[in-house]
């Protein structure tokens, strides 16, 4: 301990010896360690942290699939598979779905969850207050009770104790609420839930088989494993489509570990991040072995007369570790500081997978941060801390302390270091080009519809207040007309599902005049529902035929419109207008085709385009509807006067998520956004240390080689000879880096593939642009010390020591 202590000690006056170098050795080890502190706090966030959930290593999630694609579960489903699943120790389900709040002084939404009375017991969640559902209250008679979380409690039941007679007005109708939930407590895919009412009054369960709205999860019991789960809920689901060919036809079962469904789409991103990261650490460290490989050449003297006094190799080592440690230490206290910044900047970056709740520098991340300082402390001052402690250079004494440590091992090793660092580099700044030109490909994306000054807000109606089909019509209708007499509106109109909202569906067809396929074999389109003016609207062209009108009415016969990619797959060749369709089941009547529309992007920007058909709402209303308006001015200065407008028809009614289109496009890029622009600069970054210790080397090769400049001159050496020898030298360097980062980015970038958008993962253009790119900049980090070599005064060069 006490030989440590002098290390330390010893160590400490020799980096204050050399403030520069410990400034610039700790600075360049900030930069990496505080860049993997930042991306590691995510990571241990989302990825390594355990679920907040009892037992959350053993829950599950069951869902069922037909044809790749995956579906939930209804009430009758659920119980088979509740049943068939022995390995299993619990099951419940659930869906959420926002809920109209009324009875105070303006009508409200709030997300609400529709869940099997067990729903509670499997997440083991006690109530601060009152009691949670018991078994049998999710079943048809069952009274109309609710759970509410504290935020709901406090605001809107005023943090009364005494739960006894308390009642909120959910979608028209009083619930009893019968317990509270801790405030803490997030739903599983949606933690903005908060209330729970049981599953039967759910809007629209009819309890069928074909009602397959249910997420399901549960616990595997202790000695069970996800293989035997999968094997139970596919014989389950093979049992169930004999019985019941109908509704389960071509269906199978899956189980999936809770916390794989959560970040399924979401860990390449940053397992693509913390390797980059890792890349920039790497890189920082190579030049800090450079740093240490320049600066032990000075030090020669100081090691030799340290081993003839008796100072054994391991002695020499230790010390000379023990100053890197000192360095990595210092490096890792400025990371953490940078990690700070660089985490809250980071969130302030629009993506939809962490929060500052669930990212922070907790333990975990702190010990990250120490470990990966000791670790590249003692990793890469090892390599220069044998050098220096080899016993040949005691025989730098003998030799006049001249020549001996500067043969060309120690520029090998520093050549090394740095065509690593020119590889690393290109590697990642191949990697950033590619997801650079794969974003630029999906922004120039054909929507299909011009999302500019575009308002956009939904509603529900109470199924309680509007049961008739034409009390549905007459509030939809009447609610179009209020929002047009808004002044600043274009033009307004309703649709189902929105595009890029996240609502849609899809439904099997029949077409009358082929032969019928087979039970649960119908082929299947995106279905929606529109007004009358929703086309004109949002932009969508019409491509043939003519688009819903007045004309079209509950009493008249039943038309659909439909899109290029529906025309061109059920009847290509030929004229669809006149053609019919049908929705599959027994009592769908048959509707004709009136136009064709063009093909519009739905859900994301990349999904392949598939066949879409629209119905109008004259004739299928429904309760849900998604108001669409067409402003002159700035969409969101509208949004009190359009709330207004609805009032007017119904002064109960709720609105929410007033958002305008522009915004719902750009959120579904915010992922791809995030991951491109930190690749970006993580690769600037690798760009900048590359640069700044390829420039360190040769200037230091120059000063190096300053007598031989100054012979070379005096003997009649010309300025360009000295200056093209000088770039030669770097140049070797910065293409065998170049030479090597291309092969491994070749095989790197293939496992990028499912990030790209039409763009290859081997992409020649990107290759070739990037190396240059890196060429260029090499060329320039080179050619300032060049031309520094190329004016030394040959009589100084001769007298240089």
């Amino acid at each position: 301990m006490e030989t440590l202590l002098k290390d330390i000690r010893y160590g400490f006056r020799m980096l204050a010896k050399k403030p520069l170098f410990t400034i610039v050795g700790v600075l360049t080890l900030a930069l990496g360690i505080g860049a993997n502190t930042a991306i590691f706090s995510v990571v241990n966030a989302v990825l390594l942290r355990s679920l907040p959930y009892h037992n959350a290593e053993r829950l599950v999630w069951v869902s069922t699939t037909t044809d790749g694609q995956w579906n939930g579960l209804s009430v009758p489903d659920l119980q088979d598979y509740q049943a068939g699943m022995p390995s299993l120790e619990d099951l419940t389900a659930f869906q959420s779905q926002s809920v109209n709040v009324t009875g105070g002084e303006r009508p409200d939404r709030v997300r609400g969850a529709f869940v099997t009375a067990n729903f509670f017991r499997v997440f083991n969640l006690a109530p601060v207050i009152g009691r949670t559902f018991v078994d049998g209250e999710d079943r048809p008679g069952g009274e109309k009770i609710a759970v509410v979380n504290e935020k709901t409690w406090r605001e809107r039941l005023n943090s009364d104790p005494n739960l006894e007679g308390k009642k909120l007005i959910l979608n028209g109708e009083p619930y009893s609420v019968i317990g509270v939930v801790p405030a803490s407590f997030k739903e599983p895919l949606d933690p903005d839930v908060e209330v729970w009412m049981p599953v039967l009054n759910y809007p629209g369960n009819d309890g069928s088989r074909a009602w397959r709205q249910l997420f399901a999860m549960g616990h595997l019991k202790p000695g069970s494993n996800i293989r035997q789960a999968y094997a139970e809920a596919v014989t389950v689901a093979s049992r169930l489509a004999q019985a019941y060919p109908q509704e389960n036809a071509n269906r199978s079962g899956k189980v999936e570990f809770l916390q794989d469904v959560i970040v399924k789409d979401v860990r390449p991103i940053l397992w693509l991040l913390f390797a980059a990261v890792g890349v920039i650490l790497l890189i920082a460290c190579a030049n800090l072995a450079n740093l240490l490989l320049a600066r032990g050449l000075a030090r020669q003297k100081e090691i030799a007369i340290r081993a003839a006094l008796g100072a054994g190799r391991w002695r020499l080592i230790r010390q000379l570790l023990t100053e890197t440690t000192l360095i990595s230490l210092f490096g890792g206290l400025a990371g953490l500081l940078i990690a700070y910044w660089g985490l809250y900047g980071l969130l302030k970056l629009p993506q939809g997978f962490v929060n500052t709740t669930n990212a922070t520098l907790n333990f975990r991340v702190l010990l990250f941060a120490l470990g990966i300082s000791i670790l590249t402390g003692w990793l890469f001052g090892l390599v220069p801390a044998l050098q220096l402690a080899k016993p040949e250079l005691q025989s730098f004494l003998k030799e006049g302390g001249r020549g001996s440590g500067e043969g060309s091992s120690w520029n090998r090793m520093r050549s090394v270091f740095v065509v690593t660092q020119v590889a690393l580099s290109l590697v990642l700044l191949v990697s950033a080009g590619l997801l650079l030109r794969s974003f630029d490909k999906l922004l120039r994306v054909n929507l299909g519809f011009k999302a500019e000054q575009l308002l956009t807000l939904e509603y529900r109606l109470p199924r309680n207040k509007y049961k008739e089909v034409s009390a549905q019509w007459n509030f939809h209708r009447q609610v179009v007309e209020r929002i047009q007499e808004v002044p600043g509106v274009q033009s307004a109109s309703l649709v189902r599902g929105l595009p890029f909202s996240g609502n849609g569906g899809s439904a099997g067809i029949v077409l009358p005049d082929r032969e019928p396929p087979a039970k649960g074999m119908e082929p299947e389109v995106m279905f929606n529902t529109a007004m009358p003016n929703y086309f004109e609207t949002i932009g969508i062209p019409l491509i043939k035929g003519r688009v819903f009108g007045k004309e079209d009415q509950a009493n008249t016969p039943p038309v659909v419109v439909i899109n290029q990619t529906m025309a061109q797959k059920f009847w290509p060749n030929q004229d669809p207008l006149g053609k019919q369709v049908k929705l599959a089941g027994p009592d769908a009547p048959a509707a004709t085709v009136i136009g064709v529309v063009g093909d519009a992007k739905h859900y994301w920007l990349e999904e392949e385009q598939k066949p879409q058909m629209y119905d109008v709402y004259s004739q299928d209303p429904g309760f849900f509807a998604t108001a669409v308006i067409r402003t002159s001015v700035e969409p969101l200065s509208l949004s009190e006067p359009v709330r207004q407008a609805i009032w007017k028809v119904d002064r109960d009614q709720p609105m929410w998520k007033i958002r305008t289109q522009a915004f719902l496009v750009d959120r579904s890029t915010a992922d791809r956004r995030f991951l491109m622009v930190l690749m970006g600069i993580f690769a600037s970054l690798a760009l900048v240390l590359t640069i700044i210790g390829l420039y360190g080397v040769i200037s230091y090769l120059v000063n190096q080689r300053t007598q031989e400049i100054g012979i070379r001159m005096a003997l009649g050496a010309q300025m360009g000879h000295i200056l093209r020898m000088v770039l030669r030298q770097g140049m070797v360097l910065v293409f065998t880096g170049v030479g090597l980062g291309l092969a491994a980015a070749w095989l790197v970038t293939r496992l990028m593939t499912r990030l790209l958008y039409q763009v290859s993962a081997t992409d020649p253009l990107t290759f070739t642009g990037i190396s240059l790119l890196l060429i260029i900049v090499a060329l320039l980090a080179c050619y300032i010390p060049a031309r520094r070599a190329a004016k030394v005064d040959p009589l100084v060069a001769l007298h240089y020591e």
